[in-house]
């Protein structure tokens, strides 16, 4: 049973995590890199249609989107060594942070190979055709017109899938991974003060967390700021065509009852 509430606890336990916030960091970081390689291969059979390639990334995708990041961690940790012994591989020395790794970048993959999709699908196809038209090249078309506006539309979903990576990093501890849960579970056993742990634990993550949605919302400012000068430039015109068009109302014309 926990002791009693001490606020001094939770300023003393603040600074022990974070010891360890570099290897949650060092989790998600690691996962997102492998999981936007494993989501774009996965979201090219869909985008071109290759009809058995497509069904199998659907399967994937429909797998770990529906299913807990806690099972996903034991099938990883319990199931990959399995699998690794048919081929002579001997995992039992395996540090076991690259399951957890490994588990997060199936599981990012299967998310940004959506967004990859989506945010492809969203640019509009007369603006490829018309690239083609000029005698654009397949990659000039892809890194000029299509990459520019699809990281505009996915960054804000792209933000959302690293903050919650990086909450769901909380759950590594369960296959005995020590980043910052882990030790909040040393402290609190070690102290009998869980709930200064864990108050302390989820400041840390508010913090990371907004300093992230900072972060992601320059860089979408800095992806869309074309438009906002398209916007800008075209607010002035709008408000000059009406002034003109209200200027020439039959009852401001000559003759005219006014209003």
């Amino acid at each position: 049973m926990s002791r009693e509430f001490n606020i001094d606890y939770v300023f003393s336990f603040i600074p022990k995590m974070l010891s360890y916030l570099h290897i949650t960091l060092f989790i998600v970081a690691s996962s997102l890199v492998l999981g936007l390689m494993i989501g774009l291969l996965v979201a090219l059979p869909r985008m071109y249609n290759i009809p058995f390639l497509k069904r199998v990334s659907q399967v994937y995708v429909s797998f770990f989107r529906g299913t807990p990041i806690l099972i996903q961690l034991f099938l990883v940790y319990y199931g990959l060594p399995e699998l690794l012994k048919l081929v002579d591989i001997n995992s039992s020395r395996w540090d076991v942070l690259w399951f957890a790794i490994a588990t997060y970048a199936l599981n990012s993959g299967a998310f940004i190979s959506e967004i990859i999709r989506s945010g492809v699908e969203a640019v509009d196809r007369g603006q490829i055709e018309a690239a083609q038209s000029v005698g654009m090249t397949g990659y000039q078309t892809f890194t000029r017109i299509i990459l520019p506006q699809a990281l505009a539309v996915v960054v804000p979903v792209f933000s959302n899938l690293v903050i919650g990576n990086l909450k769901d990093t909380s759950l590594a501890f369960t296959i005995g991974a020590m980043e910052m849960t882990g030790k909040s579970q040393t402290l609190g056993s070690a102290t009998q003060h869980f709930v200064e742990t864990y108050i302390a634990l989820s400041l840390i993550y508010l913090v990371i967390s907004l300093i992230l949605q900072k972060l992601f919302k320059v860089l979408e400012n800095v992806l869309l700021r074309h438009e906002h000068r398209d916007t800008a430039r075209k607010e002035p015109e709008q408000r000059k065509g009406f002034v003109v068009r209200h200027l020439r109302s039959p009852r401001l014309s000559k003759g005219g009852k006014g209003i």
